[in-house]
């Protein structure tokens, strides 16, 4: 897949738009997700996913997971763990100062790393807004 498109609601008129998948891959690299980690290619499935459907963001475990799971041939507690890593050992090597930039208001600094779901919900706002 070359390109995602989706739709924006914003107020009442719906704005189109593609996103590269280049441009994911260059968000996950800045903020230091390697993609020799199996959670890499989970993360960027799922916004794919998320992308195309943001409804998905409801439903985490019992249909973002499934589906990715699906696509890879795994388990959605695998999909899970996976993600996990990724996110975990990027908040100990990666970019702080993306990071900080990019979750400065979306976590708590007393919790440390986010959940899943607010991981995925953040990088999905994020690049959302890119272009505006």
């Amino acid at each position: 897949m070359n390109a995602l498109t989706y739709q924006k609601a914003n107020s009442k008129n719906i704005v189109s738009f593609q996103m590269e998948t280049s441009r994911l891959h260059e968000l996950l690299l800045t903020i230091g997700i390697p993609p020799n980690l199996y959670g890499y290619r989970y993360i960027m499935y799922c916004l794919e996913l998320i992308l195309t459907d943001p409804e998905y963001l409801k439903h985490i475990t019992k249909g973002l997971y499934i589906d990715v799971a699906r696509h890879f041939k795994t388990t959605p507690s695998g999909i899970e763990r996976a993600i996990r890593h990724a996110i975990n050992r990027t908040w100990m090597y990666g970019n702080l100062d993306f990071i900080n930039r990019l979750f400065v208001n979306s976590i708590r600094s007393d919790k440390g790393v986010p959940t899943n779901t607010a991981f995925l919900a953040r990088l999905y706002y994020y690049i959302i807004n890119m272009d505006n």
